[in-house]
């Protein structure tokens, strides 16, 4: 199992030494990050809305941090891939700011919303973060084994 791990491990980290497969994938990443920001957006305007969040000014920013959201995070894979931990770190630090725009401005502009939907928007922004940083961990730990 190790073995096969290691080297499916190896061959996914050859296939993306080639820039033309780094471009294939952040231009994918773009495009998921693009629709999973149009669905929160759909989310925040039946969630938020009726708080004073304004969905419209919520969808300029997450649209407007989407592309350097997803070409960091997808630069800090590559980065911690090719054992490059500074840029790795910056490309981290540049994707957290990012990452948390758009929660920050809900936090900022809601008001009165129910405590029942605010701690379930504060255990999600809690939820993804783990996950995120759970799975970054894991591509350092398994970068640095190989």
């Amino acid at each position: 199992m190790e073995i096969s791990r290691t080297l499916s491990h190896m061959k996914a980290t050859g296939w993306l030494k080639n820039e033309k497969h780094r471009q294939l994938v952040e231009r994918w990443w773009i495009a998921i990050v693009l629709v999973w920001d149009i669905f929160k957006t759909l989310v925040v305007d039946k969630t938020f809305a009726k708080y004073g969040v304004n969905p419209y000014i919520y969808f300029v920013i997450v649209i407007s941090i989407a592309v350097p959201y997803a070409i960091s995070t997808a630069k800090m894979l590559f980065a911690i891939l090719a054992n490059h931990w500074r840029n790795a770190l910056s490309y981290g630090a540049v994707a957290v700011v990012l990452h948390f725009v758009p929660d920050i401005y809900i936090l900022i502009t809601a008001k009165q919303v129910p405590r029942s939907l605010f701690d379930s928007f504060i255990v999600m922004i809690v939820i993804f973060t783990v996950f995120a940083v759970h799975g970054v961990v894991t591509h350092v730990r398994n970068n640095r084994k190989s």
